[in-house]
C-alpha cells in the first residue's frame, strides 16, 4: 500500500512518520547520502512531517509511505510534477529489511498507476550506474533507459 489514501487519519500518517523516522536514524543498509551522520540530531515525528511537508511543496510532490503489512518499508514520491508536459519524477527508498521480496517493484508500479490516473505519461528517475537493484525494479515495470558515463536516466 502507498499511504496516505484518503480514508487514513492523521494518526495513522504521524504512526508512518514515526516508523520512517526510525528508519532513518537506524537502517545502516541507507544510501550513504540519506544515513544520519555522527553527531547529527535524530530524526524524529515531527522532523520528518515537516521535512517531507516542505520538500513536497518545493517540488510539487507527492510523497507516499510504502506500507506493508501495517509497517513502514520505505518511502517513494512524485515530483515535479508537469500538468502541461504530462512527466513528472520520482524517487524512493526501501529499508535493507524489506529489500529483495519485490517491494520496490510493487511500489514504483503503483506509484506508475498513479501518475497515470493524473494525466502523466512520461516518469523519469536518475539512477546511478552502480545501483543495479534500483535499474531492475525499473526494468521489471517495463521502462527504458538513456545511459551517460555515470548514471542512468529511466523513463516509463
Amino acid at each position: 500500500m502507498l499511504a496516505p489514501e484518503p480514508e487514513v487519519s492523521l494518526d495513522i500518517v504521524r504512526g508512518y512518520a514515526t516508523q520512517l523516522a526510525d528508519i532513518l536514524n537506524n537502517d545502516m543498509g541507507l544510501p550513504p547520502e540519506m544515513k544520519r551522520s555522527s553527531g547529527a540530531p535524530l530524526k524524529t515525528t515531527e522532523s520528518v512531517l515537516a521535512f517531507t511537508r516542505n520538500w513536497c511543496r518545493e517540488r510539487n510532490a507527492l510523497s507516499f509511505a510504502v506500507v506493508v503489512g501495517g509497517k513502514v518499508a520505505g518511502l517513494i514520491s512524485l515530483s515535479h510534477m508537469d500538468i502541461e508536459a504530462k512527466q513528472a519524477r520520482t524517487g524512493y527508498f526501501i529499508a535493507s529489511s524489506f529489500q529483495n521480496r519485490g517491494i520496490g517493484t510493487q511500489a514504483l508500479s503503483r506509484l506508475f498507476d498513479i501518475a497515470q490516473e493524473n494525466g502523466f505519461e512520461k516518469v523519469t528517475a536518475s539512477i546511478e550506474a552502480g545501483n543495479i537493484a534500483s535499474r531492475r525494479i525499473w526494468e521489471k515495470c517495463g521502462a527504458s533507459f538513456e545511459f551517460t558515463d555515470d548514471d542512468a536516466t529511466a523513463y516509463l
